[in-house]
């Protein structure tokens, strides 16, 4: 599905026919390259959580679960990017830096606009009751089931009498 908003989005041409910026970077390169920093970020975090560990004479869980995480959710990230995600070079979104300076600059980047508003009276869904043959509210509320059972069992037992 996510294909399909990506055609639209682009005018009806997959970014395979678009050409794409030099720049662009795959996603596949990109996961890639974050499974291998999360990976070698173990060597910085385990070594603080073990010395902090040690000052504090805590017992080290703490520093065999951010080796743990840190190693095997970098390579994770590195097989998932591997596997499933496009080696095609992708066109970068904007970032909140991008868009934090679009908004300080006050120069948006050109976004379809919604059609205008449509303004319907509400006459035309709503009509206003007939004049006339008006209800009591006693008439429109159903009897009780249990009056009718009781009724019944009450001439039932005349009968039996």
């Amino acid at each position: 599905m996510t294909g399909m908003i990506e055609i639209v989005a682009k005018g009806g041409l997959p970014s395979e026919l678009l050409g794409t910026d030099p720049k662009a970077v795959s996603p596949k390169k990109k996961g890639v390259k974050q499974g291998a920093l999360l990976m070698l970020s173990s060597l910085i975090v385990v070594p603080i959580l073990a010395v902090t560990s040690a000052a504090l004479d805590i017992t080290p869980i703490f520093v065999a679960l951010a080796a743990i995480i840190t190693f095997w959710g970098g390579l994770l990230r590195i097989l998932y990017a591997l596997i499933f995600e496009s080696s095609l070079p992708t066109t970068a979104h904007a970032g909140f830096v991008d868009s934090f300076r679009q908004n300080l600059t006050g120069r948006a980047p050109a976004q379809p606009a919604l059609p205008p508003q449509e303004n319907q009276p509400a006459e035309s869904f709503f009509q206003p009751p007939m004049a006339g043959n008006w209800r009591d509210t006693n008439d429109l509320q159903p009897t009780s089931v249990t009056e009718d059972t009781t009724r019944t069992l009450d001439r039932s037992k005349l009968e039996e009498h």
